[in-house]
């Protein structure tokens, strides 16, 4: 008959468990010590970009800005030769101002008994046109001059002055000031313990600049062929680094 003991039951009892407890923290040892060395490919995005294009058909007296050139918020990029829109504008306001002394005079004529209703009517809709007109007009105006939507810099000029674009063309590429964000391509599986928030240091390769950086946002699918998710983050500390240049993303212990 098999007799165990109490320290019989003990021992037996730690050599079941111990490889699976081991393997335990081997796992998280050897997880722990990869976060501590990943590291991934990003490349510096502008936030915010725009093409301002033509609004207007017309003469260009105006495209002063190169690329390169930063601007404040409102500033005339481009302005169109627009002296046949303002003769136009000038003859429709007088005519604006004749219809409505026409439409006044009938009305008085009207209150006389000297006029009809028809008559007053006609005035009335003849004044307004003219008025509708004038107000289109004042409309397209508006296009002569392209101001700028937000402080920013010239990436591409795409006109010079003296040239004729046409409605819709491309005038300058734009890209506003402080809006740098990183795309940074990373393997599927740190999902485990990548998170929002997570902050981590950036080195440009072009420069050799390092700044601090944070994720704001991760992708909404992984690529199945490579395994990949799009992580989307923005420097939290000052850079000079371009839209453009490329760097390491360093996580664990070097951030």
């Amino acid at each position: 008959m098999l007799k165990f003991t109490a320290s019989s039951l003990i021992l037996a009892s730690l050599v079941v468990s111990t490889p699976s407890w081991s393997a335990d923290i081997n796992t998280y040892a050897s997880l722990s010590k990869d976060v501590k060395k990943q590291q991934a490919r990003g490349v510096l995005q502008a936030g915010q970009t725009a093409e301002i294009a033509a609004g207007m058909s017309g003469r260009l007296l105006r495209a002063d800005y190169k690329p390169g050139q930063s601007f404040q918020s409102g500033a005339l990029l481009a302005r169109f030769d627009c002296t046949r829109q303002d003769a136009e504008l000038t003859a429709l306001d007088q005519a604006h101002k004749t219809l409505t002394a026409k439409y006044e005079n009938t009305s008085e004529l009207f209150n006389l008994g000297a006029a009809g209703q028809l008559d007053v009517t006609i005035a009335s809709s003849e004044m307004q046109q003219a008025a509708a007109e004038r107000n289109a007009l004042k409309a397209r105006l508006k296009d002569c001059s392209v101001y700028a939507p937000y402080a920013g810099y010239i990436t591409e000029r795409h006109v010079s002055a003296f040239e004729t674009p046409q409605v819709g063309q491309p005038l300058y590429s734009i890209q506003r000031i402080g809006t740098l964000e990183l795309s940074v391509i990373a393997p599927s599986k740190w999902m485990r313990w990548m998170k929002v928030g997570q902050k981590f240091n950036f080195t440009v390769d072009e420069t050799g600049e390092t700044f601090k950086a944070k994720i704001i946002r991760t992708g909404a699918s992984v690529d199945p062929v490579s395994q990949t998710i799009e992580l989307t983050a923005k420097p939290t500390s000052k850079t000079k680094s371009l839209a453009g240049m490329s760097g390491i993303a360093y996580f664990g212990s070097r951030s």
